[in-house]
Parts: structure tokens; sequence; C-alpha cells
């Protein structure tokens, strides 16, 4: 069987536990980062699939993780944020050769650029783009609406005075044997035996 099947069936496999198991299995695997990294690293980020799914279908921002009702930490789905971008590259070519800002090889100025798109806003009745700095409209833009998933989900741990206690807590757990059942699971995640180790 090829690593890629394999993948492929562990993939399928995650994906069937609860998104609040994922959550969990998430948290812990970022806690161990430094053991198994490589084993590791596909389990710290297995809510991403499932919480992205849940953004497109019912607007689900987060995950907030908790253990025996303490929170851990969570997952934020990461969305894009409004934007103005050309669309229509000759009108503002010519806007822009109309400011002199167009370089000798006949190009938009990229500060300049990035200067109108930072400035640009849209009036809600017309529709028009203007220079908020001066109100001057601007011809060849659009406005794309932001809040839509980038691809990538945030992982914070919950912290209390700036230190992170939800990593703690869940260490804790792990340490007591409160995952055990959720580590039947995910075998992957347990430390590797010391050769040498007895059975007891």
């Amino acid at each position: 069987m090829s690593n890629d099947v394999a993948d492929d069936a562990q993939a399928e496999e995650t994906i069937e536990l609860p998104l609040t198991a994922l959550g969990l299995i998430g948290a812990l695997a970022r806690a161990m980062e430094e053991h198994q990294t490589g084993v590791i690293k596909p389990k710290k980020d297995a809510p991403k699939v499932p919480l992205i799914k849940g953004f497109d279908e019912e607007k689900r921002t987060d995950l907030v993780v908790e253990i025996g009702g303490q929170e851990v930490g969570r997952y934020k789905v990461n969305l894009t944020r409004d934007r103005f971008e050309v669309a229509d590259e000759a009108a503002f070519d010519a806007f822009a050769d109309s400011q002199d800002e167009i370089d000798i090889v006949i190009v938009r100025k990229k500060s300049w650029e990035d200067a109108v798109l930072q400035y640009a806003e849209m009036n809600p009745e017309t529709g028009t783009i203007f220079d908020s700095r001066n109100g001057e409209e601007i011809p060849g833009l659009k406005f794309v609406p932001g809040g839509q998933p980038t691809g990538s989900v945030t992982w914070t741990w919950k912290k209390r005075n700036g230190q992170p206690v939800g990593k703690s807590v869940l260490l804790a757990a792990y340490r007591r044997g409160d995952l055990n059942e959720l580590l039947r699971k995910t075998p992957e995640l347990l430390p590797a035996r010391q050769p040498g180790a007895s059975d007891e």
C-alpha cells in the first residue's frame, strides 16, 4: 500500500470523528509538537477542513475546545477582508496617467496603486468608487466583499493573565488519563515506547 493511500485512509478516519473530538486532538497535538513532529502535524490541523466546511454551511467561525468543562483554547476560521481591486486595467491606467503616476515602462506605480486602493471608498447609493482623500471618482476599480474563508484557521490557547493556561489544563488531563479513550482512536499521538521499557 502506498503512503498516499495510507494518508487518504487516515484523513477519512479523522473526518469521521466529531468536531469537538478533532479540536481536542488538535489541541493535544499542539502541546506535544516536539514529539513526533512529522506524525503530529496532520492531527494538529485536523479541524481545519471541517471548520471551513462548517463556515460555508452554517457560518460557524470558531471551535472552542474544552475538557472537563474548562476551556483549553480555540480554533478560528480566518476570513478575507473587504478590499478593492483593479477590474478594468485600461480605465485604471488612463486614470493613473491623468495623475502623472505612470512609470516610463507604462505601468502604474505600485506605491500609488497601493495608496489608491487603501483610500478607496464606495458610495453605497450609486456604487461609484472614489478616493476618500479628495472625493475624486476612481475608474476601473471594483469592490470585493470580504468574509470568505481564506483556507486557513488560527489556533489560540486559552490564556489567563497572559499565560497559556489551556495548555496546562490539557496536559494535566492527558497525564491523568482522561484522554485515553480518545487516544485509542489515534495511537500515533502516544509517546513512542522506549527501547528496553518494561511492560509494567
